[in-house]
């Protein structure tokens, strides 16, 4: 999911690889590769949300969530290995009025 729609202009991306942390004081464990993508678009916000999730689901992605507004927002893929996979969409800030707006899509397994 780090290759985005046409429309939308990728401004950074972050990769972290799976990991396990000794336990220290009780925390540590196994964590899961994750990765961020913060990309840019003067396009409307609905119509980035449409884009995004149009290119999951053809990617294998499935629809499980909605912001406040009721836009998708939350998609889920299990891997044929059964390990489950989450990717968010976030706007940066969905109240702002400057044609140009800040996304970041994240996921992780």
């Amino acid at each position: 999911m780090a290759d985005l729609p046409a429309q939308l202009v990728k401004i950074s991306e972050k990769q972290t690889p799976a990991r396990y942390e000794s336990p220290v004081f009780g925390s540590g464990g196994s964590f899961g590769a994750s990765v961020s993508v913060t990309f840019t678009s003067t396009v409307g916000r609905s119509d980035v949300y449409k884009a995004v999730g149009d290119n999951a689901v053809r990617n294998g992605w499935v629809a499980r969530g909605v912001d406040s507004t009721g836009i998708t927002d939350r998609w889920l893929k299990t891997y044929p290995d059964g390990t489950p996979a989450t990717l968010v969409l976030i706007s940066e800030d969905p109240t702002v009025t400057t044609p140009r707006h800040i996304y970041t899509l994240a996921g992780g397994v």
